[in-house]
């Protein structure tokens, strides 16, 4: 048995000599892909899900009161109340996410979100202070969770991950402050653009590029069909404002590649940020920068980044 050793290894060595080694490149992806397949807590899962389902019903019921024609029989207190209860959701998600962490600074960024963003639903004094605070806490947060790049593909994610609360500030600002339609604007390009770049991750996935390019042809082709009815969906359920539709297009490709990559990967965390994402909109009000804050810490974090104890992350 150990006369055959040497020839296993031997053999070994000769694959290896014939394939040659793998490329950084794909070395870089293969890990980014591996370290995604870490879990959440069951438990921990639950809330999060339900805080996306109170998000999507939010922006479900928004756009089917708005609707410009035949509108749905909505009574019209329905709309502050769904606000509220995915409001109140995604601070529990936010508030848990932030407790089963062992990071200090991701406990905090998290508990600091999650605290000004549920105060500014029911506080206009509040809201002012929260155009601050909730994109701080979630860049702190992020901060904390992915420290230093050590490599190229984590230089790309921390890029990724400081776009949404540079998109967040942007839009709570121009609303809460009453800085102008420009101002709001610039947000909404800048929360859509950052949306766009989670098509990073599926760039080895074809299944998911090809249905995020579903996702771009969709929204293109409802623009072309019924472009008041996709622009009053848009405006109402989603808050964009001042960007082409083609861009909220290219949000979709992202958006979507990225759900499809989480799916496929069993990574629940990746998808579940993905559609959060997706179904919360421009953050320009309080519930929808903590939805797009909650998305943002599960699609540019992996779980062992959020929960983990250790200070620094390796990537």
């Amino acid at each position: 048995m150990t006369a055959s050793t040497p020839a296993v290894e031997s053999d070994r060595d000769d694959a290896e000599a014939v394939s040659g080694p793998p490329s950084n490149a794909t070395e870089d992806a293969t890990t980014e892909r591996r370290q995604r397949e870490a879990s959440l807590d069951g438990r921990l899962l639950a809330v999060l899900g339900t805080a996306a389902a109170a998000v999507a019903a939010a922006t479900a019921i928004r756009i089917a009161y708005n609707v410009p024609f035949a509108p749905v029989g909505i009574p019209s207190r329905a709309i502050p109340a769904a606000s509220a209860a995915a409001a109140l959701g995604v601070g529990a998600a936010l508030a848990t996410l932030a407790l089963a962490s062992d990071r200090s600074g991701v406990r905090v960024g998290l508990l600091f979100a999650a605290v000004f963003g549920v105060l500014a639903t029911v506080s206009d004094a509040a809201a002012i202070a929260a155009a601050v605070a909730v994109p701080a806490g979630a860049a702190v947060a992020l901060a904390h969770a992915l420290g230093r790049p050590t490599t190229y593909v984590g230089l790309r994610r921390r890029v990724v991950a400081a776009a949404f609360p540079a998109a967040i500030g942007l839009s709570l600002v121009g609303t809460a402050w009453g800085l102008g339609a420009s101002v709001r604007g610039a947000g909404s390009v800048a929360f859509l653009l950052a949306v766009t770049l989670l098509a990073v991750p599926a760039e080895t996935d074809r299944l998911a590029l090809l249905a995020g390019a579903g996702g771009f042809l969709g929204v293109v082709a409802a623009s072309a069909a019924a472009p008041y009815v996709t622009g009053s969906a848009l405006l109402s359920g989603f808050g964009v404002v001042g960007s082409p539709h083609l861009l909220v297009a290219t949000a979709a490709f992202g958006g979507v590649a990225a759900l499809v990559v989480g799916l496929r990967d069993g990574d629940r965390s990746l998808a579940l940020g993905a559609g959060v994402l997706l179904v919360a909109g421009v953050p320009a009000t309080p519930t929808a920068a903590l939805a797009a804050s909650l998305g943002a810490a599960l699609v540019a974090a992996d779980p062992d980044d959020l929960l983990a104890t250790a200070e620094v992350s390796a990537r």
